[in-house]
């Protein structure tokens, strides 16, 4: 019998044209598509850094510049990515519905899959007045929808879904 697994997506929304990195002399190569990206301060996406919500992953590189020397290309801001599990995952694997944050990626110019890790879950203390923690992410949502290989450890495959 033929099986079935959920997988990556062919978008056909949710792709942007961006303006790519922190200023005009950081450029993005193609050995950049794919990695995880949030809002930087100048209409533009920047690699996203360990604990950062994820915006959306760079999905192409244009070789000509914008906004006076910014790199150029798109961002998947929807759909499905296939990503790592980080190093900084910690002791418990990630899993099935955990949502997830960027974890560190590798630097700009260099090959690489975009790392994840599980995000961190609202939580509240029992003295008064409540010490409160916010849960991350908080308003861009990924979530983990399938462990492609492994057992969600550091390294292991992942499928995540913006929800």
């Amino acid at each position: 019998m033929t099986s079935f697994v959920f997988t990556e997506l062919v978008p056909t929304d949710g792709v942007e044209s961006a303006a790519l990195g922190p200023n005009s002399s950081t450029k993005f190569a193609d050995e950049d598509i794919g990695k995880a990206v949030k809002f930087g301060t100048a209409n533009n996406f920047v690699l996203a850094t360990n604990g950062d919500e994820i915006e959306g992953f760079v999905h192409s590189i244009q070789a000509y510049t914008v906004n006076s020397g910014f790199s150029f290309g798109s961002v998947q801001r929807k759909g499905r990515k296939l990503a790592a599990v980080g190093t900084n995952q910690g002791g418990s694997p990630m899993a099935v519905g955990d949502y997830v944050v960027a974890d560190t990626q590798t630097a700009l110019g260099t090959a690489g899959t975009p790392k994840v890790r599980t995000g961190t879950a609202f939580s509240q203390s029992g003295t008064t007045p409540f010490a409160v923690t916010m849960p991350t992410p908080a308003h861009a949502l990924w979530k983990c929808v399938r462990i492609v290989s492994g057992t969600g450890v550091a390294g292991d495959s992942v499928l995540i879904e913006r929800v």
